[in-house]
């Protein structure tokens, strides 16, 4: 590929470092739309007078739509950005790290966009968007019962979901987990209304908080709506979740000191689904189970995690080592980077 892309930038000079401007146009057109000129200059760092250039183009072969409240991303230029991924994935060299992270890790299928989310908070849209466009590709088609952790990167996956996923499909998302004590934005039940919403599905809240004692939860698993919930959430078939920093997962829970200590003492380096586990991907601390766990997901049709920033890398990698279900992972740079020195 390289060498062909040589004789290509001969023939027609500088074609490479047009295709992926261009490109990455596209993408942030589709971050951003409705949006002008101005504005993707001074995100894209680029003269006016290049983006205007450019946009003229996208727009004369139908990719781009100019209207009065600023540039849009048309049906054609959502599948441009699809079918060249592959191609700009060889040129910028993505390609060859995530088929060395999907052999290191042993993944069914890895996607890794550019940049690092621990230092560039839109890093995570990107992995959102690419999280919908392989969602449009693998999800079953038919009725699916899909299981969505909460967090950061999850509430960035919901706010980029798009209607075309309903397409010859009947959604239903349910978390995963019960809630935990954090901000309403990033839990679990939010994040499943937004993305039942976004993809004119529907979702079903459970309204049980996962640091319950295990009397307690035994006592509320038989309230009617709790009841319901949970049974949804044994027949999931699609799960979609993140993996988290040990340390940065306790104090989210808001867990005890007691416990922090226990997962200090025993290395816990990662968190998924309320297993904490080691660097050896040996699990070493279970909330008690409130929804689904690492090994249910080996039921499941479709399993995706989605996970960025360079701080997460030990987490990441130790949490393929467990080993869970094949899974396909969307990631950025900075989390590939750190795994693969």
């Amino acid at each position: 590929m390289d060498l062909e892309w040589r004789w290509v930038n001969a023939v027609v000079p500088k074609m490479s470092q047009k295709l992926l401007r261009r490109y990455s146009l596209l993408l942030t057109v589709r971050q951003m739309q409705p949006v002008g000129r101005r504005s993707l200059a001074e995100k894209m760092n680029l003269t006016e007078r290049t983006v205007r250039t450019d946009l003229d183009s996208l727009v004369d072969t139908g990719l781009v739509s100019m209207q009065t409240n600023g540039a849009w991303l048309t049906d054609d230029g959502q599948k441009a950005i699809l079918n060249l991924q592959p191609l700009v994935a060889d040129l910028t060299g993505l390609r060859k790290k995530e088929t060395l992270l999907k052999e290191r890790l042993s993944l069914q299928d890895c996607l890794i966009v550019s940049g690092d989310s621990d230092e560039r908070p839109d890093v995570k849209q990107a992995m959102g968007k690419a999280a919908n466009d392989l969602l449009r590709q693998q999800l079953p088609v038919g009725e699916s019962i899909v299981a969505v952790m909460g967090g950061t990167t999850m509430a960035a996956v919901a706010e980029t979901l798009s209607a075309t996923l309903a397409e010859n499909r009947q959604l239903t998302f349910v978390p995963a987990r019960g809630g935990m004590g954090e901000s309403p934005n990033i839990q679990a039940n939010t994040i499943c209304a937004r993305m039942a919403e976004a993809t004119k599905g529907h979702f079903q809240a459970l309204y049980l908080p996962e640091l319950s004692s295990e009397s307690t939860s035994t006592s509320l698993r038989h309230e009617p709506a709790i009841a319901k919930t949970l049974e949804l959430i044994d027949r999931a078939n699609v799960a979609i979740h993140c993996v988290g920093d040990a340390m940065a997962m306790a104090k989210r829970r808001q867990m005890s000191d007691k416990v922090t200590a226990t997962l200090v003492k025993r290395h816990a380096v990662g968190e998924a689904f309320g297993d904490f586990f080691d660097q050896d991907g040996q699990i070493v601390y279970r909330v008690p189970k409130l929804g689904l766990s690492i090994s249910d997901l080996e039921r499941m049709d479709l399993v995706v995690a989605v996970a960025g920033g360079h701080s997460k890398a030990a987490a990441v990698e130790a949490y393929f080592k467990i080993p869970p279900a094949k899974t396909f992972l969307i990631t950025d740079e900075g989390l590939a980077d750190m795994i693969l020195k």
